[in-house]
């Protein structure tokens, strides 16, 4: 598979989702108390990743909210 290039801004946040089912994180030096949104939910994302159980219900409610609908084979 060809490698991919992303282009991230200063205050970008990022997850890569390997195939062999690890990840990889960019995520911003914040300095100071500001912290922007999606820094605050690239973490959490990663924190979740790290939890089996947030995994799971992460799954199951994706499934839930996309089962019946057009382009999700129901399980």
């Amino acid at each position: 598979m060809q490698s991919t290039t992303l282009t991230l801004d200063p205050l970008d946040a990022a997850i890569v989702l390997k195939q062999d089912g690890s990840f990889e994180t960019s995520l911003p030096q914040i300095h100071g108390d500001y912290v922007p949104e999606n820094v605050i939910l690239g973490v959490a994302l990663a924190y979740a990743l790290r939890n089996e159980n947030l995994c799971i219900l992460i799954r199951e409610n994706f499934e839930r909210e996309c089962t019946g609908h057009s382009g999700f084979p129901e399980s």
